[in-house]
């Protein structure tokens, strides 16, 4: 039958790996606490969060998790690192933002320095750095979002007037084009992703842009938007009414709307998704994101005109509030999650897409193909460079592992 003989695409990914999420936590969390996540240019991972009761506190890659300071109702922290390798903490507290700074990769810390500008007493929802070091944060409230410049926020601007704006993210580009997006249940924007491009300034330069469909069930925790190297800014963004149906990422290039992917389908409930979005050194764009009873990542190498396979962590008895993710410059990415009690830690591998026919496979990492082993019915297989491999010495009905350093593994059954 002409069927039988199409390529089919036979394995995307193994099932959710049961692996535990590692703690990196101390003290009890709400499920409404964020991390704040950094990569430092010395390559240690830095996750930053206020408990809203005792302090400000901070885990490291390199020396664990401790307090950095108390803070009277501490809110949600941002971590930025500014072209010197200086680091700086921008925290909500009882008295409005206050910033730390660390000179050496986040071992000690100075302050708390005060904000000139006038602030709120709530979180600090995103923060970001221009090329040229200088810090941008932004908060929201019921009068609108606000977008703070300056090592000590010395302009503010109001970039979206009207009640409300949440959740909202913000990047600045490799041409110096700042940008935020947002979740709104304004008139204007009722229950929709806004995107907007601001000035050299911080304050809003054009009419905001909506994506998605309403939504009469908020998913407001995040907005994630993240510019890489190759010049690209990437908001995710989930869509469907009356429930989320999808996952995707717009590409922008110079605030143009380039292309959008659909990253995640199928059936989604509760708060799901949970989005998380980073990029690494060469411009690899990992997408995160909660289904079911795991948290799934794809990465994409094509700039976001799609993405690889996707590969899963099951989650136990957890339940994801809240998701952030650090992409590593191997290749690998870092998820953290509050799963409502404490943050958790788990590594991803990217996944492996195999196309069979009854006599050769091809083994893809989005869409690149990949040196690979395949291995079943004592026989092993090698694939080129470019993921092509024999299946002759397979037998029908074969179970066949498909592995390669730095990848999940996959598998599929001959035909």
């Amino acid at each position: 039958m002409r069927l039988a003989l199409a390529a089919a695409l036979v394995a995307l990914w193994l099932a959710p790996s049961a692996l535990a999420w590692t703690p990196i936590s101390q003290g009890a969390l709400q499920n409404i606490d964020r991390p704040a996540t950094l990569l430092t240019s010395a390559g240690t991972e830095l996750v930053a969060w206020g408990d809203n009761g005792s302090g400000l506190w901070l885990w490291s890659s390199k020396s664990g998790t401790r307090m950095i300071e108390t803070v009277p109702f501490v809110e949600q922290p941002q971590l930025v690192q500014q072209p010197s390798g200086a680091i700086q903490i921008y925290s909500g507290s009882g008295s409005g933002i206050e910033r730390f700074q660390s000179t050496d990769d986040g071992a000690t810390w100075a302050g708390p320095f005060a904000i000139v500008s006038p602030s709120t007493t709530g979180p600090v929802v995103s923060a970001t750095v221009r090329p040229d070091g200088t810090p941008m944060f932004t908060q929201d409230s019921t009068f609108g979002v606000y977008v703070f410049q300056g090592l000590n926020g010395e302009q503010v601007h109001t970039v979206f007037t009207q009640c409300c704006g949440y959740a909202e993210s913000i990047a600045v580009d490799s041409s110096n084009y700042a940008q935020i997006a947002f979740w709104s249940n304004a008139t204007s924007f009722p229950n929709l992703f806004v995107y907007e491009g601001l000035d050299g300034n911080g304050a809003q330069a054009g009419p905001g842009r909506a994506f998605g469909a309403p939504q009469t069930t908020p998913r407001d925790d995040s907005v994630p938007l993240v510019s890489a190297h190759d010049g690209n800014t990437y908001m995710g963004w989930s869509g469907g009414y009356p429930t989320a149906t999808s996952f995707a990422v717009n590409v922008f290039q110079g605030g143009n709307l380039g292309w959008s992917s659909v990253v995640a389908g199928g059936s989604f409930s509760g708060g799901d998704p949970h989005m998380a979005l980073s990029t690494d050194s060469a411009s690899r764009v990992w997408a995160v994101w909660s289904q079911g009873s795991s948290v799934h990542a794809r990465r994409s190498r094509s700039q976001g005109h799609h993405f690889g396979a996707p590969s899963a962590f099951g989650l136990a008895e957890s339940t994801v509030y809240q998701l952030a993710a650090i992409a590593l410059p191997n290749g690998r990415v870092d998820a953290f999650m509050n799963d409502g009690h404490e943050f958790l830690r788990q590594t991803f591998l990217p996944g492996l897409a195999v196309t069979a026919t009854h006599t050769k496979a091809t083994v893809l990492d989005d869409g690149f193909g990949v040196k690979a082993t395949l291995k079943g019915g004592g026989h092993t297989v090698t694939s080129s460079a470019a993921g092509k491999a024999s299946l002759a010495k397979f037998k029908k009905g074969t179970r066949v592992t498909v592995t390669a350093v730095g990848y999940t593994a996959a598998s599929f059954t001959t035909r």
